[in-house]
């Protein structure tokens, strides 16, 4: 779909299941870049994602092995958090009353009918 963003390994949610991800710094470690495990430093500005298990860069979203620790990773390769956040929309108080109204006059239905009276006493 448009508008959605792909997933990315350099996500903090992004989890590898060959445990193949490493991230690679742009700079050789002369020059102070590092080079390591990618569960100590997960987000990096100057780093790469590397799939040691195929040998290149990481495409996070076209990966068999990919998945998400929130579960948001969708099957066609896009993230799910974004699409989460946008579609909470808050109620205003009137509505909330109506529900709740409605909720309480169900309850009210739900007893006569099991007591057989036609009204609450």
């Amino acid at each position: 779909m448009k508008g959605r963003r792909n997933c990315e390994a350099t996500c903090p949610h992004f989890r590898c299941g060959q445990r193949a991800l490493q991230l690679r710094s742009r700079y050789p470690q002369q020059y102070g870049g590092q080079r390591g495990n990618p569960w100590d430093r997960r987000v990096q500005s100057d780093a790469t994602p590397y799939c040691n298990w195929v040998g290149d860069l990481c495409v996070a979203a076209k990966c068999n092995y990919a998945f998400c620790e929130r579960r948001a990773l969708l099957p066609d390769g896009s993230c799910g958090l974004e699409e989460r956040e946008y579609q909470r929309q808050p109620r205003s108080i009137e509505e909330e009353a109506r529900r709740e109204e409605m909720a309480l006059k169900t309850a009210q239905m739900k007893l006569l009918k099991k007591t057989g009276k036609f009204f609450v006493e």
